[in-house]
């Protein structure tokens, strides 16, 4: 089962104690529900809109994903639990993005680094960079795999 967001709309501005977001919840291929939250604190909400159930989607990803846990307490995963994975997933992709249009990222080290590039060519910062450590792998001119292992850093700092 491939879960995936799209149409998403986050407001930072609006997120107190939860995310305050929209979205459509595609499995498979088809729109099975769209989603929100009011970010004040409470579950989101679905909308069932294809033939998946959420019962059916938690009875899934229970089985197929392994318990979330935090400190001593561990939970199912459930459909609450994988949107808030993937908003929080695009949430830093997007902002990843931003970041790559203004600074020179690197993975150096299992570490996500950044060099403002302050108007100053891509190029020379890299070269810099790369003079200095040549493991250090630039994110920038990269392809989707550097770019999705860069993500995978970010979320695992949070």
């Amino acid at each position: 089962m491939k879960i995936e967001l799209r149409k998403v709309h986050y407001s930072a501005a609006l997120s107190q104690e939860t995310a305050a977001y929209t979205a459509e919840i595609w499995i498979d291929g088809e729109l099975a529900f769209h989603a929100r939250n009011q970010g004040t604190g409470g579950a989101d909400f679905y909308h069932r809109v294809g033939r998946w159930t959420e019962a059916d989607v938690d009875a899934w990803l229970k089985a197929n994903r392994p318990p979330h846990a935090l400190d001593d307490f561990t939970c199912d995963h459930d459909l609450e639990l994988e949107v808030s994975d993937l908003l929080a997933r695009w949430s830093e992709g997007r902002r990843l993005q931003r970041l790559l249009r203004t600074n020179l990222i690197t993975i150096e080290n299992g570490q996500i680094l950044q060099y403002p590039l302050r108007k100053r060519p891509l190029a020379i910062i890299a070269r810099a960079v790369r003079a200095t450590n040549p493991e250090a792998v630039i994110v920038n001119d990269a392809g989707e795999a550097v770019l999705a292992r860069a993500l995978d850093l970010l979320l695992s700092a949070r």
